[in-house]
């Protein structure tokens, strides 16, 4: 590629970017005040970054066992406790190539015995099992209980993500304990009944225009109860923590988790801004916090300590966010951008 097409290509992606609406979540705000540079390649150049920590497969895992545990079967594939091993577990994999090329051109087969054509031929590629003097010795070397089990394994985690069962077994236990502590499962809804003036919504999105900002905020956030009775809307994050739970108000200041708190209010508050203005439903928020121990326990978050963040929120991140967005300047953090750095 020529520097002309390479530039071509960089205009072209921004173009697009700048000619839809853009909502920012608190991913992407923490990574345009952190690193504009990433922001850029991530959001605006659309270059993806898959590397996935373990922490974080086992921190979005308990949410959705906690919260959509139904969707877990949708989304998860627990790896068998034995895999074929050497050249059995080398033709399955070629085969398993081969299989995700054929479902692009519509072919249903899914089951091992149906692929037995294009076992021969990985056998005849890979010069394995040739002695034998039959196809049907050969392929009885290779489709067995184990690599039949194996296969099934790999057509199921098709575009799912894989966990080992020790992680599955972790998570679930993680989970329980919040399940089963009385004060987290009144807190986030977890018993509510049809009879119960409360509304709970769980991993719900919302996305809102700001007035007079060229572009809007958006989350997920993990529980969301409506106490009709008390007049609360309450928000509750639940958070997994490599750490103790001693050390989180200080994860709170090194994640830019306040960012979150108060994006996620400004959110509930413009969905919701009848039953907080006209009805005087208060705003309250919790960061729910398992530690490395098992621990689990709910931070609430002051309205003197909401209003501290509100304020900073002004300041250092959406002044910042605006000043970027606007000017299209990704090369430099806000402070630097703006010269405000003097030693």
């Amino acid at each position: 590629m020529t520097i002309e097409e390479l530039n071509e290509s960089i205009q072209s992606a921004e173009d697009k970017f700048y000619s839809e609406y853009f909502y920012f979540s608190y991913s992407s705000m923490n990574k345009l005040l952190w690193n504009p540079v990433v922001f850029y390649q991530l959001y605006v150049m659309k270059v993806k970054d898959e590397k996935t920590s373990p922490a974080l497969t086992n921190g979005k895992l308990i949410h959705l066992l906690l919260l959509n545990e139904h969707d877990f079967k949708d989304q998860y594939e627990i790896s068998p406790d034995t895999l074929p091993v050497g050249n059995s577990k080398a033709v399955i994999d070629r085969l398993y190539i081969h299989y995700k090329e054929l479902l692009k051109t519509g072919d249903k087969r899914n089951k091992l015995e149906d692929f037995e054509n294009a076992i021969l031929d990985i056998l005849v590629d890979m010069n394995l099992h040739q002695s034998l003097k039959t196809d049907v010795q050969r392929i009885e070397k290779i489709i067995n209980k184990e690599t039949i089990n194996y296969w099934t394994f790999l057509v199921n985690s098709l575009n799912k993500t894989v966990i080992d069962q020790q992680t599955y077994d972790y998570c679930t236990k993680a989970v329980n304990i919040i399940k089963n502590t009385p004060e987290f499962s009144e807190l986030m809804g977890l018993n509510v009944t049809e009879f119960d003036n409360i509304e709970v919504f769980n991993e719900i999105e919302i996305r809102e225009k700001l007035i007079n900002h060229p572009f809007g905020l958006k989350g997920i956030l993990d529980n969301l109860v409506i106490n009709h009775d008390n007049k609360t809307i309450c928000i509750n994050d639940l958070k997994t923590t490599s750490k103790e739970l001693k050390d989180f108000p200080e994860s709170i200041q090194y994640y830019s988790y306040w960012l979150q708190a108060v994006m996620y209010c400004i959110l509930v508050s413009l969905k919701h801004g009848d039953l907080i203005e006209k009805q005087g439903y208060k705003l309250k928020f919790n960061f729910i916090v398992l530690d490395k121990n098992l621990l689990a326990y709910s931070f609430p978050v002051s309205e003197d300590t909401l209003k501290l963040w509100f304020d900073k929120f002004k300041e250092e991140a959406l002044d910042p966010t605006v000043y970027h967005y606007t000017n299209k300047k990704y090369y430099l953090p806000y402070k630097f951008c703006t010269k405000q750095v003097i030693i």
